[in-house]
């Protein structure tokens, strides 16, 4: 198959596939920690605080985190992917030189990484959807709609690939694993909290919502509390295209930037 803009599709998928074959012989360790935790979330905020809140955004308070935690679960299975993972594959297994030096270029290497890093936001967003499901079965409660449920992987894809760009340039930069403790302490940690996932935008100051609007996470969660509402994309124009013009920005960067560290 001919080449598309310096990429192999052929190559790409190989090296993706290499990725799922080393993620199947620990499955199970790698299945349980994106899973849990976004549950204890919603255990704990959702049914926990949420016991002592009427409404929240004009729905129960559980009915509303649970889309946000979708969002979450969509931002820290690209992240994590796309800089701790990565760096090791880079830095200390040598994967992505030994790669690098078959017929596969550098850009194949790069492209697999973001599609095996958005492949796990999918498959986190997947996980978690049915979770949540069958969370609100148990309670007599729909947390997310059937088109919703339906449309969560999908729009796992682009945001996936958003956070895994974001990751990449960091990886790019990053002189030692200890490192990722900044960005994740000066970036994912204050979108975590201030991206409208457990509180309405409206209730914080005017300065933190104009903050908050900049931030990759309050768009792709405000895109899964309108799909789980049943609501689709109506109202989303400004957040999908948030997404999908930062998506190739941060894409071509990581790659540019990751590259000169291959070839290097």
């Amino acid at each position: 198959m001919k080449e598309i803009f310096g990429v192999s599709p052929v190559m790409v998928h190989m090296v993706w596939r290499r990725h799922l074959d080393v993620w199947l012989r620990t499955w199970k360790t790698n299945l349980l920690p994106p899973l849990v935790e976004p549950m204890l979330y919603l255990l704990g905020f959702g049914f926990g605080v949420g016991a002592y809140i009427n409404q929240m955004g004009g729905v129960s308070y559980v009915e509303f985190i649970a889309p946000s935690i979708l969002a979450i679960s969509m931002m820290f299975g690209a992240f994590f992917e796309a800089t701790y993972s990565a760096f090791v594959r880079m830095y200390y297994q040598k994967t992505w030189q030994a790669i690098a030096a078959t017929p596969a270029s550098a850009n194949d290497v790069l492209v697999a990484e973001l599609v095996w890093a958005t492949t796990k936001s999918v498959v986190n967003a997947t996980m978690m959807t049915a979770a949540i499901t069958f969370v609100g079965y148990l309670v007599n409660m729909q947390l997310v709609s059937f088109s919703g449920a339906i449309m969560m992987p999908i729009v796992a894809v682009p945001i996936g690939m958003m956070f895994a760009g974001m990751g990449l340039i960091l990886t790019s930069h990053t002189p030692s694993i200890d490192w990722f403790n900044i960005p994740f302490f000066l970036l994912i940690n204050p979108m975590f909290i201030l991206a409208g996932t457990f509180f309405p935008l409206s209730e914080f100051p005017v300065v933190a919502q104009n903050i908050a609007y900049c931030l990759p996470l309050t768009h792709a969660a405000l895109i899964t509390r309108s799909l789980a509402y049943g609501d689709g994309l109506n109202g989303m124009f400004y957040s999908v295209a948030y997404i999908l013009i930062l998506m190739p920005v941060v894409v071509f960067v990581g790659i540019t930037r990751c590259r000169k560290r291959i070839v290097s």
